[in-house]
């Protein structure tokens, strides 16, 4: 009986010798740092060939050492783990445990880790040993703040004006609440003036327009250095411009107002090779805060100051109108107020607003468009020729009005999802990474995001997020198939794609219209609609046809 025991001992020696090489075998082949750790005294008692590169340690060297040395003893001398280290919770819970923190590398350099700490029991539920395994996610999250560094430029983009640098109306009619709340809560005085300049269309009938927009970035310049700190400048719409102006009242205002219609006055704006003199029309509003005040909301504060700059410019502009000088209700001859009228005017300056929003904000769109290319010259220089493009193959197809002015649209701003993709990835003239492709990939959906605020673009959200999906499934963001893909959004990605097959690319020279046929042929069916391409084939091979005499 005592030679089996010994002989089942022999065995079971045997048998972890065996393991123990496979063991280190697994364990070094885990692409983390691992180490197991003495829950007595914290002490390694193993660490894989990741951890040992990662620390600069040999096996030997690193047995039998504080796990907390190892980790954190290059920015301060430790005595004990970290407060939040996730193994005191795991030894405390014998669950495992996550968590995120800062380890330093054999070059004394910090790195983010991914922590996770597994406690290993025994039979009787004590803790023998805690697998401390960490991931080292210091490039995601450098990648993630390069990402919000990206969306907080684009953000400032979408509320700033393209031309003129302003703050622009989305801004406007977000700020201008926040602002009236401040001033009732605080029982703080508020004032604004909307600014236009006189017969500035003129100005443009003369000069063109490219003169017109520097007049207005000249005009924005001078008007800042005229205005304090906390008062907020923003374009209206065409010629206009509105100025928040916190803790101020009506007399502050207007007396600003004045002042910027004499430095105004009498500036002369020398543009390329022409000097030009302009005259402007302010009006001005304060926020009335008793209860029998009406001022109250953004909406009934811009009402009124548009009301006093349509006195100032009845007056004959070049001056300043305050509101309650010029605030008449519209009454019947009893004293009851014409509603009707009133709401005939209130539709009028809503669709009057509409079409200014709709038009501020399609015009930053493009200008984002444009700002790509900077960065990806290719997206800029064939924006034009698609919408050539996609707008033939649309008529061809007989679509109507509205999808032909979707399809335009979504021409121009198919890629504006790339300026959240780093430019290291935008211009690199070698194959992508799976990485990098995936970054990519993300575009269409970051495009979809940006245009979704915008309602008058809301048709135009489903051609961006789907103009690289394919007729086999296979293509991104959702993998749609089919007739499940959009028509509008079919058209953009063979335009799209014709369009890249005939341009120099960094890593390969344009292809022959004939050679671009050639490979949109091969993959219609199962990549392209093949009606589509067909009509492209057709509409392309038109042009080089002789027209008859």
């Amino acid at each position: 009986m005592k030679m089996k025991k010994i002989s089942k001992a022999k065995n079971r020696m045997k048998k972890s010798a065996i393991d123990k090489p496979l063991f280190e075998k697994i364990i070094n082949n885990i692409p983390d740092i691992l180490m197991v750790i003495n829950p007595k005294d914290y002490s390694i008692l193993t660490a894989n060939k990741e951890c040992l590169e990662k620390e600069g340690f040999s096996l030997s060297q690193i047995k039998g050492k504080k796990c907390y040395e190892i980790t954190h003893k290059r920015a301060t001398r430790c005595l004990a783990p970290h407060d939040r280290c996730p193994m005191l919770e795991a030894l405390k819970t014998k669950k495992v445990v996550k968590a995120e923190h800062i380890h330093y590398d054999k070059d004394k350099k910090e790195y983010n880790v991914e922590v996770i700490a597994q406690p290993i029991l025994s039979s009787k539920g004590e803790v023998e040993a805690v697998v401390h395994l960490s991931r080292d996610i210091t490039e995601p999250r450098r990648q993630e703040e390069e990402n919000r560094r990206h969306f907080e430029k684009l953000r400032e983009l979408t509320l700033r004006d393209p031309h003129t640098w302003a703050y622009n109306y989305r801004y406007l009619m977000e700020r201008l609440p926040v602002e009236i709340e401040l001033s009732r809560r605080h029982a703080l005085p508020l004032a604004i003036l909307i600014i236009d300049i006189d017969y500035f269309k003129s100005i443009n009938d003369v000069y063109g327009h490219q003169v017109g927009d520097a007049l207005l970035l000249e005009f924005v310049n001078l008007t800042k250095g005229l205005l304090r700190k906390s008062d907020i400048l923003t374009r209206y719409g065409g010629e206009e411009f509105v100025v928040i102006m916190p803790q101020t009242q009506r007399r502050d205002a207007l007396y600003v107002a004045e002042r910027i219609i004499n430095k105004v006055g009498t500036n002369i704006f020398k543009i390329e090779n022409h000097s030009i003199k302009i005259k402007i029309s302010i009006g001005v509003a304060e926020l009335l805060l008793g209860w029998q005040d009406r001022l109250i909301t953004a909406k009934s504060l811009l009402d009124a100051v548009d009301k006093a700059l349509q006195q100032a410019k009845e007056a004959g502009g070049n001056r300043a109108v305050v509101y309650s000088h010029v605030h008449k209700d519209i009454r019947h001859k009893n004293g009851r107020t014409d509603y009707k009228e009133e709401a005939k005017n209130l539709k009028r300056k809503l669709t009057k607003l509409g079409k200014r929003v709709d038009q501020v904000v399609l015009e930053s769109m493009y200008a984002f468009s444009k700002s790509l290319e900077a960065r990806d010259s290719y997206t800029a220089e064939h924006a034009e020729s698609m919408i050539v493009i996609a707008l033939s193959i649309g008529k061809k197809l007989g679509l109507d009005e509205n999808a032909l002015n979707n399809l335009e649209k979504a021409a121009v701003l198919h890629d504006i999802g790339k300026i959240g993709i780093s430019d290291a990835i935008l211009q690199k003239k070698g194959k992508l990474t799976p990485e990098e492709y995936k970054i990519i990939q993300a575009h269409p959906k970051i495009g979809a995001e940006i245009i979704r605020t915008v309602h008058f673009l809301k048709e135009v959200v489903p051609i961006v997020m789907h103009h690289h999906e394919r007729l086999d499934g296979l293509g991104y963001p959702l993998g749609l198939c089919d007739e499940e893909i959009p028509l509008c959004a079919r058209i953009i990605a063979i335009a799209d794609a014709y369009q890249a097959l005939i341009s120099d690319r960094p890593y390969r020279k344009a292809y022959s219209k004939q050679g671009a046929f050639k490979i949109l042929r091969q993959e219609a069916g199962w990549h392209f609609d093949r009606k589509i391409i067909k009509v492209l084939i057709e509409i392309e091979t038109a042009k080089n046809k002789p027209r008859k005499a």
